[in-house]
């Protein structure tokens, strides 16, 4: 009776879970039946049951269970803590307007065009989006409610209710689903498309749907109780404050910060107007992003049909540059030092494994050959080996720079980036001059058979461990000792000497960490190609990593992340494949091209092909100066308004006082 309490909404309730429970079913629903969700879960089903054309392995019904599992796990989850977190200061038709530009039109083009091109048309409609918004909020004199309006302590009654409200958003959305999945099989079945053996998994389904919601309800309310300022009784039997102290300081603190830094501190805080943007709901996205990129290989073939590998091998370069912008970004981002050369500890890493992964250093020494399977093996230890090589360059890098700034120091780094590909390229002897090093070979690891390394899902895996790793440690450097004296350098060198600041090892440590990285890179490189080239390292190259960092977010480490996956995903996929999309009739691409050819004869997407990199270039820069996810510094430092109060800085909050922390942090 207690339970069927809980979940009967009261008056005004009902808003807050008809405005989620829409907001949320629908893009999940065009995942599950418009896309490839109920598809991955039925073939699954069957190949499990024996009845599929197409069996699939113990393994791969493993990893496709898991992935399910916890997709409709975490949107569940989401429902329950929005709904509790939800102030219902926002209106319901604005909502759902934003899930369906940001969630269900990416969903569309995703599956209509592909990934890469999918949200590469999403750049196009998000700016648009924003333009029309801020014309509309304008014309209609829209003021959003005060950050700190909602900032107050919740009694036991008041966390009470949002438990239930998120027990309630959990189960009804739920429910919801299970109905619209139930209707759905039904209207399959009927039609033929649905075998009668799945029928006993609709009955079950059905069944076990709102028992989750519930459960998950539970666990998404204990997550937003969390983020609350509570009340709780002392040992006299009264009612004293819980974090009253938090809420005080959390109080004085805000009230001393800019408009801007509020809302970012206000974020943390349940109730709030935006529950989809509070950090809280950035957990449960980040679980599916997390999901997503580790079990793509097995759910490529459903949702995007033959090519699997191709599609890998892309991503697995895609990594790479990942990791080179997060190293570059420790130099540049987080030291402010100007690094045009960086090019060269990415050879120096691909160098090193490429002679010691290949017969090149046994024919130079006349040595006997070595074991195939050895030097396979040694590629593990050799990762390591190449980026302290490359460290060690770094820093050698580093020691005549130490006194040079600015445009000096990018003059340097330049020509240390000129210098080492000709180096590697006149050593004949070591490097096979321009011919490059070939027959490197690919990693060994205990129970893989060689033969899978032939694939590109090894390498998509070897990636993605490492960019975990590189991720890691680049947090870890960020919150440390070292990390806040890179940040007082690039903030002002004089002032961080001032303050004890070691300007020289601070400044080697910069050039030594960004190159171990880059050598990382370089040797995963190297094996994934096979061998190496010194065509792969040219001054270009240097500029396309920093071009990586600066469109990101300097000194923002999510923000690097997208900024590398955008320029790779725009210089290698888009622009590369516009000729081919211009020879299809059907594409408004073959108009325009033979439009052009017709004043200009011979013409070519690709003979156009850095203009339109550059001009793409020069307007993100122009319309996002401060990068497509900025640091919370460099945003507050763009778009602080003139009638703004001047920030607390770091130096004004004593030491180990609420909010020391969170302004060193980037």
């Amino acid at each position: 009776m207690a339970i069927a309490n809980t979940l009967v909404p009261a008056r005004d309730t009902r808003a807050l879970l008809i405005k989620w429970i829409v907001g949320l079913l629908v893009p999940v629903a065009v995942f599950t039946f418009v896309w490839s969700g109920e598809a991955i879960i039925n073939n699954a089903l069957l190949s499990l049951l024996g009845t599929s054309s197409v069996a699939l392995g113990i393994s791969l019904l493993i990893q496709l269970a898991i992935f399910i599992l916890i997709f409709y796990a975490t949107v569940i989850a989401l429902a329950g803590y929005v709904v509790a977190a939800d102030s219902g200061q926002r209106g319901m038709i604005e909502l759902w307007i934003d899930i369906a530009i940001f969630v269900l039109v990416p969903l569309l083009l995703v599956i209509n065009q592909g990934l890469i091109i999918g949200l590469a048309l999403c750049a196009i409609v998000w700016p648009l989006y924003f333009l029309v918004r801020r014309r509309v909020i304008k014309a209609l004199q829209y003021t959003p409610p005060p950050p700190l309006q909602n900032l107050r302590i919740l009694d036991a009654e008041q966390r009470a209710d949002l438990m239930n409200r998120a027990i309630m958003g959990g189960f009804w959305f739920s429910v919801a689903l299970a109905v619209v999945w139930l209707i759905a099989d039904l209207i399959f079945y009927v039609s033929g498309a649905l075998p009668s053996i799945l029928l006993i998994w609709v009955v079950i389904r059905t069944l076990i749907l709102p028992v989750a919601g519930y459960f998950l309800g539970r666990l998404s309310g204990a997550i937003a109780l969390r983020r609350t300022l509570a009340q709780k009784n002392n040992g006299n039997g009264e009612s004293s404050t819980y974090g009253a102290g938090r809420r005080t300081n959390k109080q004085r603190q805000l009230e001393t910060l800019s408009t801007t830094r509020v809302r970012e501190e206000a974020r943390d805080v349940v109730p709030t107007d935006l529950p989809l943007r509070s950090t809280g709901a950035q957990r449960f996205y980040l679980i599916l992003i997390v999901a997503f990129v580790l079990f793509y290989p097995v759910i490529d073939p459903f949702l995007f049909g033959f090519g699997t590998d191709g599609r890998l091998a892309g991503y697995g370069d895609a990594g790479f540059y990942v990791i080179l912008a997060l190293g570059l970004n420790i130099v540049v981002g987080f030291a402010g030092l100007l690094d045009l050369g960086y090019v060269a500890f990415f050879a120096i890493g691909s160098y090193a494994w490429g002679i010691i992964g290949s017969t090149q250093l046994t024919n130079v020494l006349n040595l006997a050959p070595i074991n195939p399977h050895l030097l396979s093996a040694l590629f593990w230890p050799m990762i390591i080996g190449a980026a302290l090589i490359a460290a060690f360059f770094g820093v050698l890098l580093g020691t005549p720079t130490l006194r040079l700034r600015g445009d000096y120091l990018a003059i340097v780094t330049l020509g240390f980036g000129e210098i080492v590909p000709i180096v590697f390229l006149e050593l004949d002897k070591y490097t096979n001059g321009p011919n490059g090093i070939v027959g490197v070979y690919a990693p060994a690891f205990p129970g893989v058979n060689p033969t899978a390394w032939l694939t590109a899902t090894p390498y998509y895996y070897l990636i993605l461990a490492l960019i975990a790793l590189t991720i890691f440690v680049n947090i870890r450097l960020r919150d440390s000792r070292l990390g806040r004296a890179w940040i007082a350098i690039r903030e002002d060198e004089i002032a961080a000497a001032s303050s004890g600041v070691n300007l020289r090892n601070t400044k080697l440590l910069a050039f030594g960490a960004g190159a171990f990285f880059s050598g990382i890179a370089g040797a995963y490189h190297a094996a994934k190609l096979g061998g190496v080239s010194p065509d792969n390292f040219s001054f270009g190259d240097s500029i396309i990593y920093l071009a990586m960092v600066v469109i990101g977010g300097i000194g923002s480490i999510p923000g690097v992340i997208v900024g590398a996956l955008a320029v790779y995903s725009i210089n290698q996929f888009l622009l590369a494949q516009l000729d081919s999309l211009a020879a299809d009739s059907s594409n408004p691409l073959f108009a325009i091209h033979n439009a052009i050819a017709s004043v200009f004869p011979g013409f070519t997407f690709g003979n156009i092909r850095n203009l339109i990199f550059g001009v793409l270039l020069v307007v993100i820069m122009i319309f996002r100066p401060e990068g497509l996810i900025p640091s919370a510094r460099r945003r507050r430092e763009l778009h602080a308004g003139a009638d703004e109060q001047a920030e607390v800085g770091a130096l004004d909050v004593v030491p180990g006082a609420p909010g020391f922390e969170s302004e060193v942090r980037i």
